[in-house]
């Protein structure tokens, strides 16, 4: 469920025992694909974010450090709390979401979801495309302490967290550098495209492949936003 939820985005939104079947030589199956979900990559990496905070930060006990922090990566996840809830509500959906069942719970807060004193109480708002991800952790959490295993999702979690972050730094980093690439050839079109008039572009224009003419009308299309922006600037001041 980690990798399916942090690498591909890609789940199985509904991990209850009757659904997991153990089969003959080890592996695990699924069944009754009713509720699944797909998040964004911003999510994916937001939510790797929480589980290496909670595996590096957490440990065990509360620290102000890790209240910091592990609150700050729950509200980038979109969790909006209550006016009057109490300073440490959103460490504590972080933790009763993610980390251990050994874990204790800032704030005094209960991890049960059904006490009144249960992190739910202090949420003024969840955010929707997360639910199921919600939904997934409390029920894997709850299957392992019913076979009394000692598990912290965070912990189990945060390797791949690691490398999906890692692996999105490339991509950002080989896309900027495709960007770069592909902008030094579009200046040299743009100048002979002032140069020789909008009769030869068409021409031109219409013999390059699809997916080249589709980023020159993109290129195109933004510098007459900039420059209706500057006129609008300009007028306005």
């Amino acid at each position: 469920f980690g990798r399916s939820i942090l690498e591909t985005g890609f789940f199985h939104a509904d991990p209850h025992p009757g659904n997991i079947m153990v089969l003959k030589d080890g592996s695990i199956g699924l069944i009754d694909f009713g509720q699944h979900k797909q998040i964004s990559q911003s999510n994916r990496e937001t939510l790797a974010k929480v589980m290496i905070g909670i595996d590096e930060r957490w440990p065990g006990k509360v620290t102000p450090e890790a209240l910091e922090l592990v609150g700050k990566l729950s509200l980038e996840l979109g969790v909006e709390l209550k006016p009057d809830a109490p300073l440490e509500a959103a460490a504590a959906v972080g933790v009763w979401l993610f980390g251990s069942a050994d874990d204790e719970m800032p704030g005094g807060f209960d991890r049960e979801e059904l006490s009144p004193n249960s992190p739910v109480r202090a949420l003024k708002s969840f955010p929707q495309d997360l639910v199921l991800v919600g939904r997934c952790t409390i029920l894997i959490k709850a299957l392992s302490s019913r076979l009394g295993v000692p598990w912290s999702l965070a912990k189990e979690w945060a390797p791949i967290a690691r490398e999906v972050l890692r692996i999105g730094i490339e991509e950002e980093a080989e896309l900027a550098n495709d960007k770069r690439m592909l902008r030094a050839p579009l200046r040299r079109v743009w100048r002979s495209v002032r140069l020789r008039g909008k009769g030869w572009t068409s021409r031109i224009a219409k013999r390059l492949p699809n997916r080249m003419q589709s980023i020159i009308a993109f290129f195109v299309l933004k510098l007459q936003e900039r420059r209706t922006q500057r006129k609008l600037a300009r007028r306005g001041g």
